[in-house]
């Protein structure tokens, strides 16, 4: 199941990892990286721990801001402490694939009953029931523009 969730990329070129992350609607959020790519992928890692970690213990996911509200001056999440090149440092959003992330590879049994109906429509669109059963369960929890 693909997530998105938007993210402040602050450009420091004095540091050893220039790129600062920070996910503002998540409390105490942070990773880093030495390029776009890799801060791009530290931050799609850090998502996907985050959430996995959320939904696994059973605590509610923040509604994901718009990324046109944000902004790196007014959500800096240290202003006194964190500097950075405005030219070079951006918003954007962050997708991560949650199958890696949540304990997928314990399988469980279940046994169900949908209608005739359904199983017919799904073969014929060749579903894999489990997977989508478990993205419509995984959707439940989800806030709505985080999918």
């Amino acid at each position: 199941m693909l997530v998105s969730y938007p993210a402040l990329f602050y450009y420091d070129q004095t540091e050893k990892e220039p790129f600062f992350v920070t996910f503002p609607d998540f409390e105490n959020s942070a990773t880093q990286g030495k390029s776009v790519a890799d801060a791009m992928a530290m931050a799609a890692d850090w998502l996907g721990l985050t959430i996995a970690d959320e939904i696994e213990n059973n605590r509610e996911l923040p509604k994901p801001s718009a990324i046109s509200t944000l902004s790196l001056a007014q959500d800096n999440p240290f202003p006194d402490e964190l500097h950075y090149d405005a030219s070079a440092s951006f918003v954007s959003m962050v997708l991560v694939n949650l199958d890696g992330y949540l304990d997928g590879n314990v399988s469980v049994k279940k046994t169900l009953t949908i209608p005739k109906w359904a199983n017919q429509l799904g073969n014929e669109l060749k579903l894999n029931f489990s997977q989508t059963l478990t993205d419509a369960i995984a959707a439940q929890k989800l806030p709505k523009d985080a999918q």
